[in-house]
């Protein structure tokens, strides 16, 4: 079985949720991930708000607690189809939001924010495994960006699943998460 193969079965499998078993699930992961967040006394967060069509972890909660406070700078990522790689926009209450030709609601802005100043990254997957490694959408966006951003950047994966036992098909730049939530619990690697 292929990488492009596990991609497309676990995909089916999302959608085999009921929106409220997604929603639920979803709620447990952001709860998790708030505590995370607070515990860790991360201050510059990445994330990214949910693609409804690929069933993702539903976001939105935690962004809109993490905006209601002062504690925290949400960084969002918007895609450069030009260069393909994403790029990054600090949010505030002026930010305007947009839905991409993808579905992804991105922000709009000019000025790019300093990765080099991110505490966390919240990764978008389809699954993982016990070793940290991940199986995205096949853009190869967040390889990219998690390769520039360095070893200090805690990467943090959110998932509606838990873990396979193994990826097979990790490449030498697959860059491992350091945690992974599910609705059950983090996962630390």
């Amino acid at each position: 079985m292929t990488k492009k193969v596990l991609r497309e079965v676990f995909l089916d499998k999302r959608k085999t949720l009921t929106h409220e078993e997604l929603a639920l699930r979803s709620a447990l992961v952001c709860e998790q991930a708030f505590k995370l967040i607070t515990e860790r006394q991360f201050k510059n967060i990445h994330m990214y708000l949910p693609l409804a069509k690929m069933r993702e972890v539903i976001t939105t909660p935690l962004f809109k607690k993490l905006i209601g406070t002062s504690e925290h700078q949400v960084v969002l990522p918007r895609v450069n189809t030009k260069t393909k790689t994403l790029e990054h926009i600090a949010y505030d209450s002026t930010t305007k939001l947009m839905v991409s030709n993808f579905g992804v609601t991105e922000p709009l802005g000019e000025e790019l924010f300093n990765i080099n100043h991110l505490d966390v990254v919240f990764v978008p997957l389809i699954s993982f495994d016990r070793k940290g490694f991940r199986i995205g959408y096949g853009g190869g966006y967040y390889d990219k960006f998690l390769a520039q951003a360095g070893d200090k950047l805690i990467k943090v994966g959110l998932a509606i699943t838990p873990p396979l036992d193994h990826i097979p098909y990790s490449q030498p730049y697959d860059i491992p998460l350091d945690f992974c939530i599910t609705h059950h619990k983090i996962y630390s690697f």
